[in-house]
């Protein structure tokens, strides 16, 4: 309740203009909007302690709090770039999906022989999942607990990046650099052989690091199934002469 007495304007008077009309308040400043690059870089904060609380924690008995705390900023600017924890999830595995993407495609684009192609496909690939392990993770443990139109999508865009590591095999089978009885499952083996870097390498004794880790798979996958040198043809026995 008020004291029956009018609010005082600021500048002392009653909050009338002269000549009786009611005085309007005062236009608040706007600051400047964000520019892209710090909307990026918050948004990087954010998913950055998402993937930290999710790692340590698990999606389920992860908070918006705690993601807060860990990215020093507030509840309520999270929910200013991200909806919910879902939506957070989402986007933890799609910026790995966009890096396949991205990555994939200008890798082979460096070279022009179909074989170094498919090296530096398969190259770009493990990286990806090298320099986003803690995420990948995240994404094999959790994302079933996403709506199904989005497991739809990151299922769409998974098939997408095999088929960029498939045209490469196909590639190299048309150019008979690889003799391979069934491109389908050479994909499949590349694509599972990267993928178990974050979840089995642990198995291997001593441990490899990442470099000898893909190049040995890539060895022991692609060797085999590439065509023999050709001989030296061998010289015919001089004649003597009778």
């Amino acid at each position: 309740m008020t004291d029956g007495k009018a609010d005082q304007a600021p500048d002392g008077k009653d909050g009338k203009k002269e000549g009786g009309r009611a005085a309007r308040p005062a236009a608040r400043r706007r600051g400047r909007p964000p520019q892209p690059e710090a909307i990026e870089e918050r948004r990087k904060q954010i998913l950055a302690a998402a993937i930290e609380i999710f790692g340590r924690r698990g999606f389920h008995d992860a908070t918006m709090q705690q993601i807060s705390r860990a990215a020093g900023i507030s509840v309520g600017l999270i929910y200013q770039y991200f909806r919910d924890k879902e939506d957070l999830l989402h986007a933890v595995i799609s910026e790995i999906l966009d890096s396949y993407l991205r990555e994939i495609p200008a890798a082979r684009a460096t070279q022009t022989e179909p074989l170094e192609r498919l090296h530096a496909a398969v190259r770009a690939y493990f990286r990806v999942v090298d320099e986003h392990r803690a995420a990948a993770l995240i994404g094999y443990r959790e994302s079933r607990v996403l709506p199904r139109a989005r497991m739809t999508e990151i299922m769409a865009r998974e098939r997408e990046t095999t088929g960029l590591i498939a045209e490469s095999v196909e590639e190299c089978r048309r150019a008979g650099v690889l003799q391979v009885a069934d491109p389908e499952l050479l994909t499949y083996q590349l694509v599972v052989y990267v993928h178990a870097w974050p979840l089995h390498a642990w198995r291997l004794e001593p441990q490899p690091g990442g470099e000898a880790y893909i190049e040995r798979g890539m060895a022991q996958l692609l060797r085999p199934v590439q065509p023999a040198p050709e001989a030296p043809p061998v010289p015919s026995p001089a004649r003597r002469n009778r």
